[in-house]
């Protein structure tokens, strides 16, 4: 959590209270029975009040707020925004205080409280950011009664700051214990070391009953006179580049985001997979030309790179020029590499580019094409039609799918390994898919 900076007061004029709109509104009722001079004396008597109560606000000490919340969001979290209030003087000051959201966000509510004199009090209110991207709050709105309660004093306190929403990582959830531990070390959550059909040597131990013969290690057999094999890890510092369609196809929305919401967070999940496994992870992003190039490194800050470098990532209502990008991404990564294409298919003849580019990429790298599928679609071949119309929906659905299954075994014809996933499935079938890999020792 940090604070803003320090504010200065922009002082407004000030504003009566429900207390004294009252009173002008007994003075003119008394108007009807009392002469003109009384009720002058009366409204010169409330203006009075009004201004003495003014100017006990401002000799009664100040008034300060700051703003205290986390520099960076992700989205769809709840959010605890903390207004601290500190009262200067010795009397007890009743205050309205109001904060700028940003205007992309709900608004902020009216917090009200009596600060005790000479103390600070706190006051928070929760927002919820659904959007990644860069985001500026405004200034904090005060509102001070006077020790009449007569007048409101508004004070604007300079608060202006800049935030950053990004997208979510949340824990993924597996079917069963065993998975969990098969995963979970790539999240840093154990330090279990991954063995298995790696090809890079990590250890030796004695022979057990189902062990591969193949992975005998003769010359310590024969030194300890019993059979002793060779276990194998995954291979680390291999290259996970990630290239992401930001064209137009990626605009749609599944599941209340849109596709390239969706591939952007399962992009960060796996590029932490692959961190935390000791590989290099980086990304692309491209639609008619290349927009956003992240070399692969496998530092402690690539992630927060990748993070800062796709924030303001937005659908271009434009055709993805995928040999274009796969050319340039050929030219600035030469070592093997798995590739990860966040993009979607409509059928074969939309995706001949697609199947044209991808053969750019063999035999050094390796192709993984991740098309995202809209849930929708499942859902509408669950449920059996009620009218002549969801036939009709059904039978083009049938054959949009079939004409995408067609332009996918392209793809794998192409050399590529492909993917059809929902989006409530993509994070986690990715990084499945990675580890396969890695276990395949397929780089």
């Amino acid at each position: 959590m940090s604070k803003v900076p320090k504010m200065s007061k922009v002082p407004k004029m000030p504003l009566p209270t429900m207390l004294t709109l009252c009173f002008v509104a007994l003075g003119i009722a008394a108007a009807s029975f009392w002469d003109w001079e009384v009720v002058v004396a009366l409204d010169f008597g409330i203006l009075l009040l009004c201004g003495l109560d003014y100017t006990m606000t401002l000799k009664g000490g100040n008034i300060e707020a700051e703003r205290v919340c986390p520099p960076h969001f992700s989205s769809d979290i709840e959010y605890d925004i903390e207004i601290v209030l500190r009262n200067t003087g010795p009397a007890d000051r009743k205050v309205q205080v109001r904060d700028q959201t940003p205007k992309e966000w709900e608004p902020a509510p009216v917090l009200k409280a009596v600060v005790p004199g000479r103390s600070s009090l706190s006051l928070d209110y929760r927002l919820t950011p659904f959007q990644r991207g860069e985001y500026g709050f405004g200034d904090l709105f005060l509102r001070v009664e006077g020790p009449l309660g007569l007048m409101l004093t508004p004070i604007r306190l300079r608060a202006a700051r800049e935030v950053k929403v990004y997208p979510r990582l949340q824990p993924l959830r597996y079917a069963d214990l065993a998975t969990y531990r098969r995963v979970a070390y790539k999240w840093g959550l154990r330090t279990t070391k991954w063995r298995g059909e790696g090809r890079e040597f990590e250890s030796l131990r004695e022979y057990v009953e189902g062990d591969d013969p193949r992975k005998i290690h003769w010359k310590a057999t024969a030194r300890l006179d019993r059979p002793i094999v060779q276990q194998y890890q995954t291979e680390k510092n291999q290259i996970v580049m990630i290239l992401l369609d930001v064209g137009r196809l990626m605009s749609a929305e599944s599941e209340g985001k849109t596709k390239l919401d969706h591939a952007l967070e399962a992009a960060v999940h796996l590029a932490h997979t692959a961190l935390s496994g000791g590989d290099q992870a980086g990304i692309l992003a491209f639609a008619d030309r290349v927009i956003s190039f992240i070399p692969p490194r496998g530092t402690p800050e690539q992630l927060q790179l990748i993070l800062e470098g796709t924030i303001s990532l937005r659908p271009a209502l434009v055709e993805p020029q995928y040999e274009q990008a796969l050319l340039w991404f050929r030219s600035q990564v030469r070592r093997r590499s798995l590739v990860v294409i966040y993009t979607d298919l409509l059928d074969e003849v939309a995706s001949e580019n697609l199947l044209a580019a991808v053969s750019l990429l063999r035999p050094l790298h390796l192709p993984l094409c991740v098309a995202i599928r809209e849930s929708e679609w499942d859902e509408l071949l669950a449920r059996p039609p009620s009218k002549v119309q969801g036939v009709y929906e059904r039978a083009v659905l049938q054959e949009l799918l079939r004409q995408r299954s067609k332009a996918l075994g392209g793809l794998v014809q192409k050399g590529a390994l492909v993917m059809d996933l929902p989006p409530s499935k993509l994070s986690i079938g990715t990084m499945e898919r990675y580890l396969e890999v890695k276990r395949r020792g397929l780089l």
